[in-house]
C-alpha cells in the first residue's frame, strides 16, 4: 500500500486556505513542524544530500527582531553540521536571509567549507548583501525563479559605505571648486560622521571584495586558473558595484547574473516546486508564531530565535493561537529571545 500523499502548498493561497480550514475544524491534528520536514524530506529525497535550512522573517514591511546574520548564527550551523553523518561530503543549504555580518558569515563559511567538499546553496525566495557572500561561497547556486541575490556593497549602520565615500569626494570637490565660503552647508555631513568613518568604509568594501574573491577562487572556481584573472574579477565588481546597482536591496535575479560565468541556474521541477512549497510553509511559521529565525534539517534538528512585540497581538483563532503554543513549546527548547 502507497502512503499517503501530503497536503501541499504550491501557492501563497493554499497556506491561506489551511488556515481557514483549522478555524473551521477545531479538531483537526496538525504538526507545523512536520508540514515543513516533509518538504525538507521530499528535497533530500529529489537531490539525495543532506539539506540545511537558515530562513529569517524579513520580508514583512517592517521587519523587526534579530533577522540579520550575527556571530549567534554560528551556534545555528555547528548543531547543523554536526548533525550530519561524518562520512557525508556533500550539502545543500537552502537560504532566505536579508544579510548582516561579513565576520560572522566568514564563520560561517569557514565552517561549512572545512567539513564539505561540495556546498550548494538553494535561493527560494531571496539572499542579499551577507547571505549573497554566503551563496557565493558554494559550488553553485540554485535559484527559484522568482528569486533573487543582491549586491554585497557594505552597509555602515544602514548606510551604504560607497554612499558616506562619495558625500564626502562631494563635499571635498565643491570646496575645491568654490572655496571655504561653501563649507557651512556641508557642515551637517561632517559633523554627522567622524573622519574616521572614510577608513571604515574603505575597509568594509575591501573585505567583503576579498572574502568574495577567495571563495569563488576556492570553491566555485577552483581549479580554473584562467578564472582568476577574468572571470572573477569580473563578478567581484559586479556585485560590490554601487554606483551601477544604486541601492543596498536591488534585485539581481538570474537574468543579470547568467552572463557572469558563475555556476548558478533556475531550478527546474520538481525542485522549483519544492523550493517554493518550503519557502510558503517557512513564512507561515513565521506568521503563527514569535520566530524570526530558523535553523532546521529533516531529522530533529529544529530550533531558532525569537521577537515578540510588547502588547496584544493580531487577532487570530483560538485553533491557531493553541497550535502556535504547541509547536513554539516544541521548538523552544533551543531557542533564544
Amino acid at each position: 500500500m502507497e502512503p499517503p500523499s501530503r497536503r501541499r502548498f504550491l501557492s501563497t493561497n493554499d497556506w491561506y486556505a489551511f488556515v481557514n480550514d483549522l478555524r473551521k475544524d477545531p479538531d483537526a491534528a496538525l504538526d507545523l513542524r512536520a508540514l515543513r520536514r516533509n518538504v525538507y524530506l521530499d528535497i533530500e529525497a529529489l537531490r539525495e544530500r543532506p539539506l540545511f535550512v537558515y530562513a529569517v522573517k524579513f520580508t514583512d514591511t517592517n521587519p523587526m527582531g534579530p533577522i540579520t546574520i550575527d556571530l549567534g548564527d554560528v551556534d545555528g550551523f555547528t548543531d547543523l553540521v554536526d548533525a550530519v553523518a561524518k562520512d557525508s561530503k556533500v550539502v545543500d543549504v537552502l537560504i532566505h536571509s536579508p544579510g548582516g555580518s561579513p565576520e560572522a558569515t566568514e564563520r560561517i563559511v569557514s565552517m561549512l567549507r572545512g567539513r564539505f567538499e561540495d556546498v550548494q546553496f538553494l535561493v527560494p525566495h531571496s539572499a542579499y548583501s551577507a547571505a549573497t557572500m554566503l551563496a557565493l561561497s558554494g559550488n553553485a547556486v540554485i535559484l527559484h525563479p522568482s528569486a533573487t541575490l543582491g549586491p554585497i556593497d557594505p552597509q555602515i549602520n544602514g548606510t551604504p559605505a560607497r554612499l558616506i565615500r562619495r558625500g564626502f569626494e562631494r563635499v571635498r570637490e565643491l570646496l575645491r571648486e568654490s572655496g571655504p565660503e561653501a563649507l557651512p552647508a556641508y557642515l551637517p555631513l561632517i559633523e554627522k560622521y567622524s573622519l574616521e568613518i572614510l577608513e571604515i568604509c574603505d575597509d568594509s568594501l575591501t573585505l567583503s571584495k576579498e572574502l568574495v574573491t577567495e571563495w569563488l577562487g576556492a570553491y566555485m572556481f577552483a581549479g580554473e586558473a584562467s578564472a582568476t584573472e577574468t572571470t572573477i574579477p569580473r563578478v567581484v565588481e559586479f556585485f560590490s558595484d554601487y554606483d551601477t546597482h544604486k541601492t543596498h536591496s536591488r534585485p539581481l535575479m538570474f537574468d543579470k547574473l547568467k552572463g557572469l560565468g558563475l555556476n548558478i541556474s533556475i531550478a527546474e521541477s520538481p525542485l522549483r516546486e519544492l523550493m517554493r512549497e518550503a519557502h510558503i510553509v517557512l513564512s507561515g511559521f513565521f506568521a503563527l508564531t514569535h520566530f524570526v529565525k530558523v535553523f532546521e534539517n529533516s531529522d530533529s534538528l529544529s530550533w531558532g530565535r525569537q521577537y515578540q512585540l510588547t502588547g496584544p497581538s493580531a487577532p487570530v483563532s483560538e485553533r491557531v493561537e493553541a497550535v502556535m503554543r504547541s509547536d513554539m513549546a516544541m521548538e523552544s527548547k533551543r531557542s533564544a529571545t
